[in-house]
C-alpha cells in the first residue's frame, strides 16, 4: 500500500492507493527558485528583453498606470512585484501622486479592500490609489476595432495614461494559449462587449487553433494581442512560479517579448511529455490560492482530461473555500448538454458560460468526483459527484471500474500533459 497526498486548500489530502494499480505521479519537471526576489526584479528592470531599460523609459512628469492582477490570481504575488516598481519610479521623479493601480478585474466583481491588500500589500494601499477595472462602466475609452471586427473599450485611466506597466504571471490558459502579458489589457482592463466579442472567436477558430499552448495562429490569442497593441503599454514585468509557488524566472521589458521569453519558460518546466492516458486521474489545482473558487479549479480538470482515457475518471481536489465563483457560472447549468450551452454561447458568448462548457464537455467522456467544502447539491447540479475524500472516491471507482493505471496531478492547474499517443494506443490494446 502507497501512501500519497495532494494539496488542499491550506492542508494536505492524503490516501492510499494499493500496490497493484500502476500509478504515476505527474510533476513539473524541477526548477531553481530565485531567493533575492528584489535583487532579481531589479535585474529584469536593469536589462530587459527587447527594450531600453526601465530607468530610460520614466520620467519625471509622467502619469503611470500599473496594471495588476486580481484576487484569483495571487499566486503572483503581486505585493513583491509593485513596491519595487512604486520605489523605482519615485528614484526617476515620479510621485506616488502620478502613479494609478488598476486592478485587471477583467468581467470579474469588483474586490474588497481587504482583498486588495491581500494583493498589493499594506504598503502599496497606503501609498497609491487602487482602482478596479470596471468592464461595464459607462466611461471607457472607444479605441476602434480590430482587424477580426472586435470592438475595443478600454478601461480611461489605462488608455490615457502617459505609460502603462503590465504586471502578471505566465501560464498554460486554454484560449489564450498562455496567461499573462496581453490578457492584462484584454481581458483585464477592456469593456464587457470587447471581451465577449474576443472571447467569442473561439467558436469561429478552426479545431485545434485555440488551447493551452497556441498562441501563433490561434484568433482569440492574436486578437488579444492586437488589442495590447492599440494601449501599446511601456513596460512588462511578468513572473513565472512553480509548483512551490516560488518565482522561477522574471521577466521584463517589451509587453510581447519578455512575454513570449517567459512562456518558453513554461514550456520547458510545466509540459510534461510522454504522458500515458490512466484509468483515473487525482487532480489538484495545487492547493491555496488556487482552488480558491470551482469556476477556477475547472483550469486543473482541463489539463487532467488529457492524461486520462475517455470513459475513465477524475477526480478533482479543490477546497472552492470561495464557493463556486460567479453567479453567471452556474446559471449556465441549465443547458443539460454541450450542444444546447454552446448554441446559447453562440448568442451571448460569456467566460463563465464557455467555461461551463468545457466541464460539460469533460462529462460527456469522463466521471469528476469533486473533493471540495461545496455542498453536496451545488456540485451535483454541475454534473460532479460530490466526494468526502479523495480515499472515498477512490474506493468507489475501485469498486465500480476496476481501474488498472492511476496518474496523480499534484499541480494540474499548471501542468500540462503531453500524452504519448503512441505508448497509450499500444497500452490499450494490450
Amino acid at each position: 500500500m502507497g501512501q500519497y497526498s495532494v494539496a488542499y486548500g491550506k492542508r494536505d489530502e492524503v490516501f492510499d492507493i494499493p500496490d497493484q494499480y500502476k500509478v504515476h505521479v505527474i510533476h513539473p519537471r524541477p526548477s531553481r527558485p530565485i531567493t533575492d526576489i528584489k535583487a532579481g526584479i531589479l535585474e529584469a528592470l536593469q536589462s530587459p528583453i527587447a527594450s531600453k531599460p526601465f530607468r530610460d523609459i520614466f520620467s519625471k512628469g509622467d502619469n503611470v498606470a500599473i496594471v495588476v492582477s486580481d484576487v484569483t490570481r495571487l499566486w503572483i504575488r503581486s505585493h513583491l512585484l509593485v513596491p519595487v516598481l512604486l520605489d523605482q519610479l519615485n528614484q526617476l521623479g515620479i510621485p506616488d501622486n502620478d502613479i494609478r493601480v488598476v486592478m485587471a478585474t477583467g468581467d470579474h466583481r469588483d474586490q474588497t479592500e481587504e482583498e486588495h491588500r491581500m494583493i498589493v500589500g499594506e504598503e502599496v494601499l497606503r501609498r497609491v490609489r487602487i482602482f478596479d477595472h470596471d468592464c461595464m462602466d459607462a466611461d471607457l475609452v472607444d479605441l476602434g476595432k480590430t482587424s477580426r471586427g472586435t470592438k475595443v473599450f478600454m478601461n480611461r485611466m489605462v488608455a490615457e495614461a502617459d505609460k502603462v506597466i503590465l504586471t502578471g504571471g505566465i501560464c498554460y490558459h486554454s484560449l489564450a494559449g498562455f496567461g499573462g502579458g496581453r490578457k492584462s489589457i484584454a481581458p483585464g482592463v477592456s469593456g464587457y462587449q470587447t471581451i465577449q466579442e474576443n472571447h467569442g472567436l473561439v467558436f469561429r477558430s478552426h479545431p485545434g487553433m485555440v488551447g493551452c499552448g497556441k498562441m501563433a495562429g490561434n484568433p482569440v490569442a492574436e486578437d488579444m494581442d492586437e488589442i495590447t497593441a492599440m494601449v501599446n503599454p511601456s513596460f512588462l514585468l511578468n513572473v513565472v512560479v512553480n509548483e512551490h509557488k516560488e518565482f522561477i524566472s522574471i521577466v521584463a521589458g517589451n509587453w510581447r517579448e519578455a512575454h513570449l521569453a517567459g512562456t518558453k519558460v513554461v514550456e520547458n518546466t510545466c509540459g510534461i511529455r510522454d504522458i500515458e492516458m490512466a484509468d483515473v486521474i487525482i487532480a489538484s489545482c495545487g492547493g491555496y490560492p488556487k482552488d480558491i473558487q470551482l469556476n477556477q479549479a475547472i483550469k486543473a480538470v482541463e489539463n487532467a482530461a488529457y492524461a486520462v482515457r475517455d470513459g475513465g475518471d477524475i477526480i478533482l481536489v479543490a477546497e472552492c473555500f470561495g464557493g463556486p465563483g460567479p453567479d453567471a457560472f452556474l446559471s449556465w447549468f441549465k443547458y443539460k448538454t454541450p450542444d444546447e450551452l454552446s448554441r446559447a454561447l453562440h448568442a451571448n458568448f460569456t467566460m463563465p458560460g464557455f467555461v461551463a462548457l468545457m466541464t460539460l464537455g469533460f462529462e460527456q467522456t469522463k466521471t469528476i468526483y469533486l473533493v471540495s467544502g461545496l455542498e453536496s447539491a451545488l456540485v451535483e447540479s454541475v454534473g460532479m459527484k460530490p466526494a468526502p475524500s479523495v480515499r472515498w472516491a477512490l474506493e468507489q471507482i475501485i469498486a465500480q471500474h476496476s481501474p488498472k493505471t492511476i496518474n496523480i496531478m499534484p499541480h494540474a492547474t499548471m501542468t500540462f500533459p503531453i500524452v504519448d499517443k503512441e505508448c497509450c494506443a499500444a497500452s490499450q490494446g494490450s
